[in-house]
């Protein structure tokens, strides 16, 4: 895996693949414009095998052939003359002037939200006021915060919005190629489909393909604000789609259980713990919906009826495992008990080759092949057996040699599946194999599995007191003080891994800045309780003070008090690192010379 050498990242490399990709584009639409347009019926499904990127076309080139509406410039990345588009002035749009969920659900109590009997709002001025609302203006986001971080973005009356069809299509594309390869939430002309139901208009009975479209849309611009061209804009637009989806929500819960239902749980889920508005919020219940839901298809497949012969099975076990996989490394991550243990899970484990290759993340050059969400179900089935053999109220292991043994095996199987390809990789060799999104899907198993360790080594650290959340403010402390913490390889290989990652306010970190705080913990505790072994390099003290960096921006967008808590207990830590190893280092001066003058300490000159 080592041996694959990749060139390396420049302007020459950008310039080969756009042209190859403009290539591929004009022979997409050579293709096309050979064959007869649909205008009026919808295109009929395709066999699962056809690559994404056909779906993508297809849906383009359809949208394209439908009547095209008036729709207004939204003015939502250049100012528009509001005397020209006929559009409210921006002196006369009412901004909100609370930051809480309660105010904004009360503004809007008096209007009922329904996902069937609105119509789009593609041609009406008020979404168009939105996006020319102040708030969005580059200037102002990075100057002022009276608006943003709010829970959720002020939202204007008319229900839905949709994009133009040119930016819903790369959305889209997006959202398949970066998120749903290592996430297979949906299969791609499945969600397809549910886009050309929303750009054709339709309105009734479609809350589901609503929904589908905004959690695409909002992962798409998730998956953009960790991208290097990142903009303000693409948090807030990720944010405007979530707060599309929860005016649905509860609409979907009356429904009768089905794939899709899940599917929308467990992306609202996963976008709550992707953003700041969503980090004082609680997502549990979702993924415990999710899963008595798609536990329920599960259980009474054999009663299914002829209508439902259709069912796409495959999906649905994989969609349950995506939800086993959040709701267990919650659990890992908080003493709050399972929805579900393994046994009951009666879906196969995902294969690790899969025929239509959903799950995987393929290197930008060469063969190299890594199925995350094979691993991350694998994980997730060790984490289930951590919870029930040692972690929940009523675990087998009570005695103290119990929950050594347990402990131990735990660990032993954690370690041999440690063993993977992707996990012998150091950060330069990823750097290299995978693209930037790929990147954060590594980084995300590498720390799931760190949690898990921690959270083993933890209970022999704090007394066997299984009830004791190793990743808060307390717990941390006491760990400190321990002078060989016994996973402080595991931690200082994760923190490697973020200097190649997606950095700071970002859905990475607010996924996992518990984690990376507690790896940050472990790695300063051991220097500090062990100054005789070797001391961190300057590379080392580069990333940890970074870390520093991003919790200190994650603190500033949500102001969350946890985070600063933890980052200024770990500050802590640092500057009394770094305070010790300049006395080592005054004091291997001072060796070697009788007199010490400042131009040593400045390090200007050199002693053997």
């Amino acid at each position: 895996m080592s041996g694959v050498v990749r060139e390396k990242r420049g302007s020459a490399a950008t310039v080969r693949y756009e042209d190859r990709i403009q290539r591929l584009e004009a022979l997409l639409q050579d293709r096309t414009a050979a064959q007869p347009r649909i205008t009026q019926q919808p295109l009929e499904p395709a066999d699962a095998s056809v690559p994404v990127s056909v779906w993508v076309n297809n849906l383009r080139d359809e949208v394209d052939a439908m009547p095209r509406l008036e729709i207004p410039d939204f003015g939502l990345w250049e100012q528009a003359d509001p005397d020209q588009s006929g559009l409210p002035s921006q002196t006369s749009i009412n901004l909100p002037k609370s930051n809480s969920i309660e105010s904004q659900e009360s503004e809007h109590a008096s209007t009922p939200l329904s996902g069937d009997h609105t119509l789009p709002s593609i041609p009406l001025p008020q979404d168009a006021a939105f996006f020319q609302n102040a708030v969005f203006e580059p200037g102002d986001l990075l100057s002022e915060q009276t608006y943003f971080p709010s829970p959720l973005p002020p939202l204007p009356e008319n229900e839905f919005y949709l994009p133009p069809p040119e930016l819903g299509t790369v959305l889209l594309a997006e959202y398949l190629m970066d998120f749903n390869t290592a996430f297979p939430l949906y299969r791609p002309k499945v969600i397809a489909d549910h886009l050309r139901i929303c750009y054709a208009g339709q309105i009734e009975g479609t809350s589901v393909a609503w929904c589908s479209t905004y959690i695409v849309f909002s992962f798409a611009h998730m998956l953009r604000a960790m991208g290097a061209t990142a903009t303000p804009q693409d948090k807030h637009m990720s944010k405007y789609y979530l707060a599309r989806v929860f005016q649905n929500i509860s609409t979907l819960l009356f429904l009768p259980p089905s794939l899709e239902i899940v599917q929308c749980l467990v992306g609202v889920s996963a976008l709550l713990r992707s953003s700041s508005c969503g980090h004082n919020l609680s997502d549990r219940h979702f993924i415990s919906t999710a899963l008595r839901i798609a536990q329920s298809l599960a259980y009474f497949e054999e009663q299914a009826t002829d209508a439902e012969a259709v069912r796409d099975v495959e999906q649905e076990y994989r969609t349950t495992w995506l939800a086993f996989i959040h709701d267990t490394h919650a659990t890992i991550c908080s003493n709050s008990p399972m929805t579900h243990r393994r046994e009951d899970i009666i879906a196969p484990e995902p294969e690790e080759n899969p025929s239509d290759a959903l799950g995987s993340v393929v290197a930008a050059e060469g063969n190299c092949r890594f199925n995350i969400f094979s691993l991350r179900a694998k994980l997730a089935a060790l984490q289930a057996e951590a919870v029930q053999q040692i972690l929940c109220l009523k675990a087998p292991a009570r005695s103290a040699l119990d929950i050594d043994a347990a402990v131990s095996m735990v660990i032993t199987r954690l370690q041999a599946f440690h063993s993977q390809d992707i996990f012998q990789l150091d950060a330069g060799q990823l750097f290299q194999l995978l693209y930037r999104s790929d990147i954060a899907h590594a980084v995300c198993l590498e720390a799931s599995y760190f949690a898990t360790v921690f959270r083993m080594y933890a209970v022999w650290a704090l007394d066997r007191n299984t009830r004791v959340n190793p990743f808060q403010l307390e717990a941390l402390k006491r760990l400190a003080k321990v002078k060989d913490l016994k996973c402080y390889a595991e931690a200082k290989r994760l923190l490697s891994l973020l200097p190649i990652a997606p950095r700071g306010d970002v859905a990475l970190y607010w996924v996992n800045h518990n984690i990376f705080s507690a790896a940050l913990v472990t790695v300063l505790a051991y220097h500090l309780n062990n100054p005789e072994r070797e001391p961190p390099t300057r590379s080392d003290l580069r990333v940890y003070n970074q870390v520093l960096d991003d919790l200190g921006t994650m603190n500033q967008e949500a102001g969350n008090a946890d985070i600063k808590q933890v980052r200024d207990f770990c500050m802590g830590l640092f500057l009394k690192l770094e305070a010790g190893l300049r006395i080592q280092w005054i004091q291997g001066i001072a060796e070697h010379n009788d007199h010490i003058t400042p131009c040593m300490l400045r390090g200007e000159v050199s002693h053997s």
